[in-house]
């Protein structure tokens, strides 16, 4: 064998223990993350498999599975997770464009605030789906009900974090920007509102992921389609399969929908802005 080819061959398997070294830390990355979820799904395998529970009560991960892809293949998962979507993005935006202007009069006007916030701070406690029973009298059984309790249920964090972002702000920076001859207007747009930006997006997560959260809860109680209906009627028919399957539905949507759209907000934040939360 001469020296070339015994070079080239040392280069080549340089060249896959490379690689191999490369693909094994790919593959660690996210177990390093993911290794106690792992561990509750073999948990719950084996746990699944002795049988304690009938299968109704506690199915195994490959029956969720199974479900999951059959209900994808008809159709019937896809179907109601666009109903529920639909609802819970408007009931999403109606709370936006109700807490955050209503959140900006409160940390910013004294004379708004004083008899505004009492009457907030009765209702606050109220939880969501205590408000089911009265949507249902007001707008019958249906989207319009639903709705309303995801809207009262998700201003609440915007509302207080955009009023907190605005009160935080140190009065020597609107000061110093009256000081220098800037209109309120302006200052309003170039001062507060960048400042506050970082309790704005935490109150955006924090209203998008309760909305989410909502809407199963009041589908259950006042709908006839939609991810939540899809759970309950699953559990009137004994199939417990499907009422995990459509749990997972409803965690990995949320994860995925929290997690990237609000994080390119937040990066957009900070390249407009130069702030972070």
């Amino acid at each position: 064998m001469s020296l070339t080819t015994l070079e080239r061959r040392q280069a080549d398997g340089s060249v896959k223990d490379s690689a191999l070294k490369l693909f094994l830390q790919f593959l660690a990355r996210p177990l390093r993350h993911l290794w106690l979820l792992v561990a509750l799904v073999v948990l719950w395998h084996v746990v699944a498999s002795l049988r304690i529970y009938p299968p109704f009560l506690l199915p195994s991960p490959e029956a969720v599975v199974i479900s999951l892809v059959e209900m994808t293949r008809s159709g019937y998962l896809l179907q109601n997770i666009g109903i529920s979507l639909g609802r819970q993005m408007t009931g999403f935006l109606l709370s936006v464009a109700f807490a955050l202007p209503v959140g900006v009069l409160l940390g910013y006007s004294k004379a708004f605030r004083e008899p505004v916030q009492p009457i907030l701070q009765l209702l606050y406690p109220i939880p969501g789906l205590a408000w089911v029973p009265l949507a249902i009298l007001w707008f019958g059984i249906g989207v319009e009900s639903i709705i309303f309790v995801i809207f009262f249920s998700s201003i609440w964090p915007l509302l207080f974090n955009t009023q907190a972002g605005i009160t935080s702000i140190n009065p020597v920076y609107r000061r110093a920007a009256l000081a220098l001859g800037t209109s309120q207007w302006r200052t309003f747009t170039r001062v507060i509102i960048p400042a506050a930006l970082p309790f704005v997006i935490a109150g955006l997560r924090l209203t998008y992921g309760t909305s989410w959260r909502v809407i199963v809860g009041a589908e259950i109680l006042s709908a006839r389609s939609g991810l939540g209906f899809m759970i309950d009627n699953a559990r009137g028919l004994m199939r417990g399969e499907e009422v995990i399957a459509g749990m997972i539905t409803i965690a990995i949507i949320g994860y995925v929908f929290e997690k990237f759209a609000f994080d390119l907000i937040e990066k957009a934040t900070i390249k407009k802005w130069g702030m972070s939360l």
